[in-house]
């Protein structure tokens, strides 16, 4: 499964331009059966909170969400996808993209709003983490310094 996964991704690199990339991996992303935070869990959390701060200041104690100052990130200290994280060599950063589509959906459910997420480094292209940083409307993280 591991080099199939590879040279899907290789294909995929080589045939679609990067926001086709995005919006493939994202919408795939949305059902991934491998989530560490299941939506109930997530509804759990939101329904315990009595408001984003709350809700916000929760999930980073329970997920990888990292609050920087008025930022807001998930950092993966690993690739923890079970598709590649054996044997991550040659894999693709286009992978990523699923991550991120996950993280999406995430807060959106959690906030009751459309996010976007960016990004900003991953594994499989070879930083030393994952970091993808969340944006919202009303503010990134207003109140949580």
């Amino acid at each position: 499964m591991n080099s199939w996964l590879k040279e899907l991704l290789k294909n995929i690199d080589n045939n679609v331009n990067e926001q086709t990339k995005i919006k493939i991996m994202e919408a795939s992303g949305e059902n991934c059966p491998f989530t560490h935070l299941t939506d109930d869990r997530l509804l759990e959390i939101k329904s315990n909170s009595k408001n984003e701060f709350y809700f916000l200041k929760k999930l980073s104690e329970e997920w990888r969400v990292k609050i920087e100052g008025d930022n807001i990130y998930v950092v993966f200290d690993k690739c923890y996808c079970p598709l590649i994280n054996e044997d991550i060599r040659g894999a693709s950063k286009t992978l990523c993209y699923c991550t991120q589509g996950n993280i999406k959906k995430k807060f959106r459910i959690g906030l009751g709003k459309d996010v976007d997420v960016l990004m900003e480094k991953t594994i499989l292209a070879g930083d030393d983490e994952c970091r993808f940083k969340v944006f919202y409307k009303g503010g990134q993280s207003e109140g949580l310094k």
